[in-house]
């Protein structure tokens, strides 16, 4: 028997039993479109996840201190030689120091910000993932330039003010990408107590951050421009030239590594871990939210999994009343010389059918149950939603046909077996 022949067979012996048929692909659809809505919204909270943690920072990139982890009295240094020994690891695709600064953040000698100045090697910054909104980000070459976060502009006071005043009424309007800004580490800066020693460094407002995330409160710098804020603050605290030793070997604060894919930051980060250092990413906080949930993700899974059970019961049971209904028909086929092959593939192409018929239909009401759970739950005022990606329509419907071919199989082995000679003196 050809497989046309087959096919052509196989719909129509579907067709004379409609009503049979379609109660059947019905169960098949729901349990479809139940399991496909499941794991939809599990794969959702993922999405949300990420969403969640991607506004606080760049999910590639790894955190690394000088806090030794190894259990050993050995120094660790966060120093240039280390710094080249994290280039040269798998699937690094930037490196740079960082400097932590808390200074303020002056604007035409009128208004201060108490700010969090992070120092950086301009180059990298385009890749550690800061999103710029206005302007641009530091680049290759530039020096006594800044870029601010979103909320600075917010955060300046006037410092002849006391400190109920402050805070208590609006802070100004400022423009810092045409006023005169400027870096000091002198607190007591605009007041009758500032230290005219002490000299306020120029800088340029190039870029602004967005608001979200930890970037939003701070001022990215040139790396050269904070080493050289950093040694006259030194000089000014230590007028005896006590130096800090960090400054004579160049060992910085801490260390950000980005690494080239999500997949691979885990394996980066583990082999920093092993040389001692203390490594950190917001990839570990989202496996940690990740496996909070994982049980419920679980649940979830499990009743949409129900569902098609109970849809492949169905299948079996059709297809075992096709078998009684069908006997003459099964032995007149064995007698004209069908053989044992052909009948078990006719029976099996009839499960295939209901199921990839379910398969496709639940896939397409899964979409429109989606698109209602997201409405429900924008209506909540929640943030999880469900996210069906092309992969998972795929796989509904290969795999509503695949439980349709096993549902069917016991049957198909039961019309192997019919005698010819008894089905054919069936009435």
């Amino acid at each position: 028997m050809s497989t046309r022949d087959l096919i052509d067979m196989a719909l129509r012996n579907l067709r004379k039993r409609k009503l049979r048929t379609a109660l059947t692909i019905l169960g098949v659809i729901i349990g479809t479109t139940s399991i496909v809505v499941m794991i939809s919204i599990g794969i959702g909270m993922n999405k949300s996840f990420e969403n969640q943690i991607q506004e606080w920072g760049n999910l590639q990139v790894i955190e690394v201190y000088n806090y030794n982890n190894s259990g050993t009295n050995t120094e660790l240094k966060l120093d240039l030689p280390t710094i080249e020994s994290f280039k040269t690891m798998e699937h690094v695709e930037v490196v740079t120091p960082v400097l932590n600064e808390y200074m303020l953040l002056t604007y035409d000698k009128k208004y201060v910000a108490d700010v969090n100045f992070v120092g950086v090697w301009p180059e990298a910054m385009s890749a550690l993932g800061y999103n710029v909104v206005e302007g641009r980000g530091l680049e290759s070459g530039d020096t006594d330039v800044i870029v601010v976060g979103g909320t600075i502009p917010q955060q300046f006071y006037n410092p002849k003010l006391s400190w109920e005043m402050r805070y208590s009424t609006d802070p100004p309007e400022v423009d810092l990408s045409s006023g005169r800004v400027g870096i000091t580490y002198d607190y007591n800066y605009g007041t009758r107590n500032a230290d005219k020693k002490i000299k306020e460094t120029k800088v340029k407002v190039v870029g602004m951050m967005s608001e979200s995330g930890q970037s939003g409160y701070s001022v990215v710098v040139p790396m050269e421009t904070l080493e050289k804020i950093r040694e006259e603050k030194n000089k000014y605290q230590n007028p005896d030239g006590a130096n800090d030793n960090k400054k004579k070997q160049k060992v910085y604060d801490n260390v950000m590594v980005k690494v080239d894919d999500m997949e691979h930051v885990m394996d980066v980060q583990n082999q920093i871990k092993d040389m001692g250092f203390t490594a950190y990413s917001l990839t570990d906080q989202l496996e940690s939210m990740k496996e909070t949930t994982k049980m419920l993700r679980i649940v979830l899974g499990a009743i949409g999994a129900i569902s098609m059970i109970v849809a492949a019961i169905s299948i079996t049971n059709t297809m075992v009343m096709a078998i009684y209904e069908r006997t003459k028909e099964i032995g007149i086929m064995k007698v004209i010389g069908a053989s044992l092959k052909d009948i078990r593939r006719l029976f099996l192409t009839e499960a295939a059918f209901i199921g990839f018929a379910g398969g496709v239909l639940g896939s397409i009401l899964s979409l429109a149950t989606s698109k209602i759970v997201n409405i429900v739950a924008a209506g909540q005022g929640s943030t999880m939603q469900s996210y069906i990606p092309l992969w998972l329509y795929l796989s509904a419907i290969l795999f509503a046909t695949a439980v349709g071919i096993a549902a069917g199989f016991l049957p198909a082995q039961r019309a192997m077996k019919l005698s010819a000679l008894t089905a054919i003196k069936t009435e």
